[in-house]
Order: C-alpha cells, then sequence, then structure tokens
C-alpha cells in the first residue's frame, strides 16, 4: 500500500531510515490502514491529526505513545472500524516500543514551572509536629483546593486573610506549648465553685448559698482543661450532715476512673486533700454522694438526715518540674543560659528560623525577628513572652508556610538545579509530607543529595522510618479519593447504618492496606489483588468475616490484619474496599459509569474527555431502581455515535463491581432480578465480575506507570508534561521486566528522575 505524504511526513520526523524494517508490520502502513480515515485528512476525530508535522521530537514521540496506548488496550480501532488482527497489533505495539527506547532518553529535560506551594493543613500539622512535638488540629483551617487530584499543586492553593487568622492562632498555640510559664514553687490554682457543678446522676443536688448540697445520692461533675501531663494537687471543701452509723462517703472520679473515696465525718467545712498525676487536655471531675441515709423517725432531728455538702473542688498544678519533650530539646538548648536576654533571643531566632524555614537564615533575617521579640521583651516585662513570640513568628512567615525553592545554575541559561536544602525539602515533603530532619538537612547544605548514592541512601532510610505512613494517610488518601467519604451521604432509607464510624473504618482500610504494601516491600498490583485485608469488629461484621481476636491489634487502633476466606477472596484489593465503592456511588444507587471513570481516570491514567454537550446524564437515572434497567439505559447511550467512543470501555469496567451496592455491601439481586455483572472490553476481553476485572488490570502495565505518574505530580507539584510521562514509562517499563515492581522502586524512579532535582530558570 502506497504511504500517503502526510503520513510519511509523520515518520520522517520521528522514525529513522529502516527503523522498522525487521518488523513483521511497518507501522506506517498500520497508521495508513487502520487510523489515517479518523485522524488525518478532511476527518479529524479527538483533535488528533496524523497530517500535523510535529513541533519537535517530543512532541513526535508522545504521539508514537499516544497511539500505541490505543492500539494496546483495543481501544482503537474503534469496534465499528476494521481491526487489525492481534498479531498486526501486537507487533505494532513493539515497534513503537523500541522505537521509543532509542529514542526518548535523548529528549530534552525542561522542568516546567512548578508554582510556590503554600503548606496544606496535613502538612502544616506534620511539620509542627515534628519541629515541636506539638500537635495541632487544623482541621478548623479553610479547605484546601485541589490541583491535578492534590492539594500539594501550588497552582490550585490559596491564601486568604482566614488562612491569616488560623495561622496566627495556631502558631501561639504552638509556641505557648513550646514555652510555658509555669512554676512548680507557684502553681496555677483553679477552683471551681460548687454553685457551678452540675449534676450528671439522679437531679438530688441543689445549690443553697455559694455551695452544692446532695441531699440524695447523686453525681456531679466539672469539667476542666490541664496544660499538659503531670503531678497535680486536688482540693475540695466539704462537709457533711451526719446521720445513721457511718460517715458520708464522697468518691472522687476522674474520667470515670475511681481516684479515691474520702470519708467526710463533720458538719464544719474542711478539705480534702490529694495528689495525683493527670493527663493534659480535658478532664472530666466527678463528686459522688455513695451512702445517702433517711430516718425521720430519729429523736435528734440532726441525726435524721446525711447530706453531702460541697463548697469547692480546687486544681493545683502542675506541682512537678516540666520534662521537655525530647523533640523541644533543640529548641530550649538554644534558649538556654544566663546571658543577656538579647544574645539569647538571638540564639534561639537562628536555630528555630533556621529549622522551620528550612534553610540557612542569613544575619539580617534574625536581627530583623530578635528587634521585634526585644519590643514584646520590653512590653511584657517577660522573656519566655518574647521567646514565644520567636517561635510565632517563624509560624507566620512566608518562610515557613510555603515551600520557596531556591536553585544554582546548570549547563543551560533556562534550567536550574535545585539547591541542596531544596531538594531536601522536596524528598521530604514526598515520602513524609513533612519538613526534612537534621541529617535530611545537612546532607543538603553539603550539597551531597546530588551524589545518586546518597540519595537512595536517604530514600531507604526515610521509608524506613514511621513518617513515611504519611505516603498512605496522604498521598494514597488522595489519590484513591478517599478523602471523600466524608462528603458521602448514601440514603438512610435504602442504606441505614451507614454513619461517620463506617466511613472511618473504610477509609483506614484502604490505608492499613497501602500501609503494608510499602512497609513489606510487596508488589504494587498487590493493591489491586490481596489474599487479606485490614478490618475492625465494625468491618468484620460488614463484610461477613468472622469475629476478629482483638489481641491481634498490633497498633491499638482496633484493626487486625485477615486472610480473606474463599468465599469472600474476591474483596482483596482496593476495588472491594468499601471506601472505593462508596465514594464511586451515587446516595440511591451504584454508579457503573461514576465506578469506570475512576477506574480509567486514577487506576488506568486514562481519563476519558468530558462528554459532549448535553449528553452529560442520563434523563432519568435518579429514578432507576435496578442494575437490569440502567444497563438499558446505558446502551441506549452508547447508541449515540458521541457517547460509544468513552463508554464502551468505561461500562465496561464500572459494570463489573455491580455485584456491591453503593456502600459496598455485596447483593446477587437487586430491585430487577439477578445481577447481570458482565461486559467486554474493546480487545473483545470478557468480564463478569470483580475478580475477573483485576486479573485484567493486574495485566495492564499502565495500573503501575499510573501509580508513577501519580507520585512525579504529587512529588514536583506540577502536572505530567509528554516528556516527563515518555521518561517515567521508559523506566516502570524497564522494572516490570525483573517482574516485581514495589512501591520503593517507583519512588526511586521518581527521585532520580532529572525533573525531580531541577527548576526552570525564572520560576518565582
Amino acid at each position: 500500500m502506497p504511504l500517503r505524504p502526510l503520513t510519511l511526513c509523520l515518520l520522517v520526523a520521528v522514525v529513522s531510515p529502516g527503523a522498522f524494517a525487521q518488523e513483521p508490520a511497518e507501522p506506517a502502513k498500520f497508521l495508513e490502514a487502520h487510523c489515517r480515515d479518523c485522524h488525518g485528512g478532511d476527518t479529524v476525530k479527538g483533535k488528533f491529526d496524523l497530517d500535523r508535522p510535529p513541533a519537535n521530537a517530543t512532541d513526535a514521540a508522545w504521539r508514537w505513545a499516544r497511539v500505541r496506548d490505543r492500539v494496546r488496550s483495543g481501544e482503537m480501532p474503534p469496534p465499528d472500524a476494521e481491526r487489525p488482527s492481534n498479531a498486526e497489533a501486537q507487533a505494532f505495539v513493539r515497534a513503537v516500543d523500541a522505537h521509543l527506547r532509542a529514542e526518548v532518553p535523548k529528549l530534552p529535560v525542561d522542568p516546567g514551572r512548578v508554582t510556590v506551594r503554600r503548606l496544606s493543613r496535613a502538612q502544616w500539622e506534620n511539620c509542627v509536629r515534628d519541629l515541636f512535638g506539638v500537635r495541632v488540629a487544623t482541621a478548623g483551617f479553610p479547605a484546601d483546593d485541589l490541583g491535578y487530584g492534590f492539594d500539594s499543586i501550588g497552582d490550585a492553593l490559596t491564601l486568604s486573610t482566614l488562612h491569616l487568622e488560623h495561622y496566627l492562632a495556631a502558631g501561639a498555640e504552638v509556641a505557648a506549648a513550646v514555652f510555658d510559664l509555669e512554676d512548680p514553687k507557684q502553681p496555677t490554682k483553679r477552683r471551681l465553685p460548687g454553685e457551678g457543678m452540675r449534676a450528671v446522676v439522679n437531679p438530688g443536688a441543689v445549690h443553697v448559698g455559694d455551695h452544692l448540697v446532695l441531699v440524695s445520692r447523686a453525681t456531679v461533675e466539672q469539667v476542666v482543661r490541664l496544660p499538659r501531663d503531670g503531678v497535680y494537687t486536688l482540693r475540695i471543701l466539704a462537709g457533711a450532715d451526719q446521720a445513721g452509723d457511718e460517715p458520708a462517703r464522697m468518691p472522687l472520679f476522674v474520667d470515670g476512673r475511681e481516684l479515691t473515696t474520702f470519708e467526710v465525718g463533720q458538719r464544719a467545712m474542711q478539705e480534702y486533700v490529694v495528689r495525683t498525676p493527670l493527663a493534659g487536655g480535658e478532664r472530666r471531675f466527678e463528686l459522688v454522694f455513695a451512702n445517702d441515709f433517711y430516718d425521720p423517725d430519729n429523736p435528734d432531728p440532726k441525726r435524721r438526715d446525711r447530706n453531702l455538702h460541697v463548697e469547692w473542688i480546687e486544681v493545683e498544678g502542675p506541682t512537678d518540674v516540666r520534662v521537655v519533650p525530647a523533640a523541644q530539646q533543640w529548641v530550649h538548648d538554644a534558649f538556654a543560659g544566663r546571658g543577656e536576654a538579647p544574645a539569647r533571643l538571638q540564639k534561639l531566632a537562628k536555630a528555630v528560623l533556621a529549622r522551620a524555614w528550612r534553610r540557612p537564615v542569613a544575619d539580617d533575617e534574625v536581627a530583623k525577628v530578635v528587634r521585634a521579640a526585644r519590643q514584646e521583651l520590653d512590653a511584657s516585662g517577660s522573656l519566655v513572652q518574647a521567646a514565644r513570640f520567636v517561635v510565632q513568628a517563624a509560624l507566620v512567615s512566608p518562610n515557613f508556610l510555603f515551600r520557596l525553592e531556591s536553585g544554582r545554575p546548570s549547563a543551560t541559561d533556562r534550567v536550574q538545579t535545585l539547591s541542596g536544602v531544596a531538594l531536601a525539602t522536596r524528598l521530604s515533603f514526598l515520602l513524609w509530607a513533612s519538613t526534612p530532619d537534621e541529617a535530611l538537612l545537612q546532607l543538603g547544605r553539603d550539597g551531597k543529595l546530588g551524589d545518586a548514592n546518597v540519595l537512595t541512601a536517604q530514600l531507604d532510610r526515610m521509608l524506613a522510618d514511621p513518617r513515611a505512613d504519611a505516603l498512605a494517610t496522604d498521598f494514597a488518601a488522595q489519590w484513591l479519593e478517599l478523602r471523600a467519604l466524608g462528603e458521602r451521604a448514601p440514603d438512610p432509607a435504602r442504606y441505614p447504618g451507614f454513619d461517620d464510624g463506617l466511613r472511618q473504618s473504610f477509609r483506614r482500610e484502604t490505608e492499613l492496606l497501602f500501609r503494608t504494601v510499602l512497609r513489606d516491600g510487596l508488589d504494587v498490583r498487590t493493591l489491586l489483588d490481596a489474599d487479606f485485608t485490614f478490618v475492625d469488629a465494625r468491618l468484620a461484621a460488614f463484610y461477613g468475616l468472622p469475629a476478629i481476636d482483638p489481641a491481634r491489634d498490633d497498633d491499638g487502633d482496633g484493626f487486625v490484619r485477615v486472610a480473606l476466606p474463599a468465599a469472600v477472596r474476591e474483596r482483596g484489593g482496593v476495588l472491594g474496599h468499601g471506601s472505593v465503592l462508596a465514594v464511586t456511588s451515587n446516595p440511591t444507587r451504584t454508579s457503573p459509569v461514576k465506578r469506570g471513570k475512576w477506574i480509567l481516570e486514577n487506576l488506568l491514567g486514562q481519563a476519558p474527555p468530558p462528554p459532549p454537550p448535553g449528553n452529560d446524564s442520563l434523563p432519568d437515572e435518579g429514578k432507576v431502581d435496578s442494575t437490569r434497567s440502567f444497563r438499558e439505559q446505558l446502551e441506549q447511550h452508547r447508541s449515540k455515535a458521541a457517547c460509544a467512543g468513552c463508554h464502551v470501555r468505561m461500562d465496561a469496567l464500572g459494570f463489573a463491581l455491580e455485584r456491591y451496592d453503593a456502600i459496598g455491601r455485596h447483593r446477587e439481586r437487586d430491585a430487577g432480578g439477578s445481577i447481570d455483572c458482565s461486559g467486554e472490553l474493546p480487545d473483545g476481553t470478557r468480564l463478569d465480575g470483580l475478580a475477573a476485572l483485576k486479573r485484567v488490570l493486574v495485566a495492564d502495565p499502565a495500573f503501575v506507570r499510573t501509580f508513577a505518574h501519580k507520585l512525579f505530580v504529587y512529588g514536583v507539584g506540577r502536572e505530567l508534561r509528554p516528556a516527563d510521562r515518555l521518561r517515567l514509562d521508559l523506566r516502570v517499563d524497564d522494572q516490570l521486566r525483573t517482574g516485581v515492581v514495589t512501591v520503593r522502586d517507583l519512588l526511586a524512579i521518581v527521585v532520580r528522575d532529572p525533573a525531580f532535582a531541577l527548576r526552570a530558570a525564572d520560576a518565582r
């Protein structure tokens, strides 16, 4: 078959003469026979024009890769066109693979522009935890916007005055936790008057003047917030009307645990004292009148009725010397000494700014903060208050709130190499979603992270650290859309029992599977097909599994790892998890379209294009009560030429999950009768349920490639460019040939990619 001139134009631009001579089917002839009718001449579908000369070598290679991927998946040529034989298609794929393997390493690297990134809520919380050992909840902060599915993308993150208000308040809270104003010789006293206490058991408590009288067996409570874990002295001023043969008994409880029982044997008010260690935070103190007595016929009127009188409870402390937490020791070491206040503040500022800002700090930056801290010292007269100011100033600075990446000149004017400290920061936020530790920063300052062996050693060290669990709770939670569980509100009439507790269990199951694949070095495809899962008591009952053994709970979170019995074996992997099944459903029914689209976007990296105008929904979808009738609607929808191309594959993937309802419960029937979960992919592969779907996805290299793509976007902070995708796919394919691909393997591919260590020279 003679080649058309425009097809030749494409080939000349990307293929050296004879590059495909040994293949059974030349790519040029394949394009001419199966692609050009829809993607050339006067017909250009999908905005993919084979007749358009490629702009450069990268564009040419990217176009070959796109054609290869569509042919490999069976998506193209479309079902209604003349299709190549399997042997012909496979030969074409092999030929293009060989060409890309030769050409991609020659392509130029453009790191692109990475917009300065503000810390997300999770990153802010993690940084404060790792810097100061202080946990501050950020749920009240404004929600972070997503870009390309992640909240670590500078293009999407905004900053408002509301953000600043929260940063100021949270910074003050952290500073107060680091530098307290305690004096064990003069401990703080918190007196709780009896008149303010609340009866919670039996209303037999009345207020008389400024104190409380318990006239029958009753319990009163008062909640107190304690500044920290420590030793406290509790005093109760109480007396009792005596009756019967025993004194009034007054048990004292803290958070439901009995601390001691006092015997109140006289009417005159006196103090009852106990010294005890207590945990910081909100504590609930309860006083009980345990032995009410009433004898109206006693000849002595004063012995007829036993009552308990409580004037107040006083909480004094902490009375012990505060032990500085290990995570804060470096701050206190920097502030320690008997020198003049300005010198101590300068030493503190230099240490705090360098650690919090993740870079060396200039003398003038330190001086500016010290001047402001001295003004605070003059105003308050407290050196501790001035030290608090230094910490708060560090945390509200753009140098902490934003990831400001510096670079140094490279071989070209357009590209810079990230500074060692900036590279350390990128690596830390990728693996820990947090600030780098001192060991990593020092390697960055010394310029050693540019050594591939040093970088790999740090990758392994950091993955062994518990902070790497952020890859499960932050990266995977966003990639797999687990955070969307909080927004799901299934119809309570159809799905009773779905509540926040079940949402949390769903999410934790998936996070623990990801964490295990990471920690145990399992193949990443275990995420798709595992013979085990993690359940708590609630999930075990929900999935129909045997009751769990609490003794096997290693983390203390109620979850245990369980082998999946044959009857529920297909649940193994994220597609059988309630989390994914719930986030891909509608409030009143499952959605094969949403589920298929989720698989294409998140697992295969092949997001379908937006639907044509007027075709974005089915007219009566909300009224459909059965899979069967919904399938009929979709078949009518697919009959439209504008919709068929995407829905053929998307619907088959989604219907394979139909044996699981909108909250992930297994079912064999619905309102329309037996569930039909069969479908056929464009390449002719038949699907009939989740087990068959998993086999197809595990065999598809697109999943492993997509995993690497997601890590790149999350870590680098921008969308993938064609050259990025081509480089990553080449390295992933090399790893696939070894037979096993771990999360660590994919992370190594990303951090060793040239774009991870570069920045555009004009980036801001």
